[in-house]
């Protein structure tokens, strides 16, 4: 059998969604062509604020009388999250073995994946780089994606790849879940952060949901939901605090206070965390954000996601819902939940 690989150099210092479609790319190459993907630790390391290199770059930059980076503050989270060091190949062993010669190394074509991906065909993104792996059938020979920063967001032929690799890094780095054992809870991932007003994208603020459009959609299911629930808002906000799409202080606590509903809020809370909780919970209503589309194509729980620029294809119980309030389709939302939960 020939020994091939493939190396996967492309690291952008970015969030979530954008590091996942890097690794999906990867992934996807691999198995159309029968190579093995080799990992090393540095493919998923991001910039956190307590870096002393990040921080570094930072004050040269306003030295040289530019703006400072905000970091994703993800640092080695991606690596915990799948802890792929323990499911694929060393790439360091591998770099041992071409510095020595007995591993030639082709680099691969230029790939572009195009968003939205919605409509994506892979058979038709991957034909030039499955052609020239292809005509290179020789064993001994290492692949290598470098400055194809090109990442793959849709994850219907990869879904079970990431279920095995994150059901396997929690047996070495479990997550314990804090939801309400005799409740139904509902978990809203309310993207924020970086985009409310002042931020470093605040120009990107339209990936926003407004506070209204999950109020709109919480209140539906409530009505169509016998009992009480336990609803967990996780986001990322300013001095520790909720902020609507306006950058407005907002307590969830305070707007249900009456209603007997447990309502927990959990922000600026840590990533790994929040995805297992997002991934575990009985019901999700997602955001605008890779980390909401990651959870909603992972969970096998019951999920009400906007629609997003790319697909939902390969998830199960899930409902995608318009981005305007005004245009959800309340019945259509109520048959979801009766369908799924009642």
């Amino acid at each position: 059998m020939a020994i091939r690989f493939l190396i996967d150099y492309d690291n952008p210092d970015a969030g979530i969604g954008h590091s996942m479609g890097i690794i999906n790319r990867a992934i996807k190459i691999a198995s159309r062509n029968q190579l093995q993907l080799v990992y090393s630790e540095s493919q998923l390391n991001k910039s956190h604020s307590g870096s002393l290199k990040w921080n570094m770059k930072q004050f040269l930059r306003r030295l040289r009388g530019k703006k400072a980076y905000e970091t994703h503050n993800i640092g080695n989270a991606l690596n915990l999250m799948l802890d792929l060091k323990n499911l694929l190949p060393s790439r360091e062993d591998l770099e041992k073995k071409i510095a020595q010669r007995k591993i030639k190394v082709l680099e691969l074509p230029r790939l572009q994946i195009d968003i939205p991906s919605n409509e994506q065909c892979d058979d038709k993104v991957y034909q030039e780089i499955d052609r020239f792996i292809q005509n290179n059938p020789d064993s001994n020979i290492a692949f290598k994606i470098s400055q194809n920063l090109s990442g793959d967001y849709e994850y219907a032929s990869t879904k079970a790849w990431f279920l095995n690799a994150y059901s396997k890094a929690r047996e070495s780095y479990p997550i314990p879940l804090l939801f309400s054992p005799n409740k139904l809870n509902i978990a809203l991932h309310i993207r924020r952060g970086d985009l409310l007003p002042g931020r470093q994208f605040s120009d990107l603020s339209s990936r926003m949901l407004p506070d209204a459009w999950y109020l709109e959609v919480l209140n539906t299911i409530l009505s169509n939901l016998p009992g009480l629930v336990a609803i967990h808002i996780y986001s990322e906000g300013k001095d520790g605090r909720y902020c609507s799409e306006a950058g407005v202080p907002f307590s969830w606590k305070e707007y249900f206070q009456n209603s007997g509903h447990e309502i927990h809020e959990y922000i600026d809370g840590d990533f790994m965390g929040t995805f297992h909780h997002l991934l575990h919970a009985d019901l999700l209503i997602g955001s605008k954000s890779g980390m909401s589309h990651l959870a909603g194509m992972l969970g096998n729980q019951v999920k009400l996601m906007p629609e997003m620029w790319h697909s939902y294809r390969g998830a199960n119980k899930l409902l995608e819902l318009p981005s305007s309030q005004t245009e959800i389709d309340r019945q259509a939302l109520a048959n979801h939940i009766k369908l799924h939960l009642g």
